[in-house]
């Protein structure tokens, strides 16, 4: 179940998503968005510009992996959720880890965007956290 959570929550992100009417979901996700970018961005100062800005967010699933639990949300540029997206994990003991995608402006890149996709990490992950997102990009139906 948590594997199909975490594919419709992938599959929404990269769909474009666009919170743009008000909810209670909206409030919650921007405040989370505020505080994810505040920590990268005190990490990380060579960030893209959509991150900074707006972003379009979407609660993952928690994912479980060795013994550790990590809550995820994945971040995206607005109207460019295929091509820039973020993903953030929290750890079970409040560590936080981002992975920033871009993914190549080319056609071959909807088929495959693996191929044509650059990783950035950001808070020093080691192999287990970066197995992690790993995880969960291979999780995503569109992500071959």
């Amino acid at each position: 179940m948590k594997k199909l959570v975490l594919i419709a929550a992938m599959s929404v992100m990269l769909a474009g998503c666009d919170f743009s009417h008000t909810s209670s979901f909206q409030t919650e996700a921007k405040a989370t968005t505020a505080n994810a970018v505040q920590s990268v961005a005190s990490v990380e100062k060579q960030l893209p510009d959509w991150i900074k800005d707006n972003t379009v967010t979407s609660p993952l699933e928690a994912i479980v992996m060795g013994g550790h639990t990590y809550d995820a949300v994945s971040f995206c540029k607005p109207h460019d959720c295929a091509s820039d997206f973020m993903i953030t994990l929290t750890t079970d003991n409040n560590k936080k880890y981002s992975m920033i995608v871009h993914v190549k402006d080319v056609p071959d890149a909807l088929n495959t965007p693996s191929i044509y996709a650059t990783y950035q990490y950001i808070g020093e992950p080691d192999q287990q956290v970066k197995d992690v997102f790993t995880q969960a990009l291979s999780q995503n139906p569109n992500w071959q």
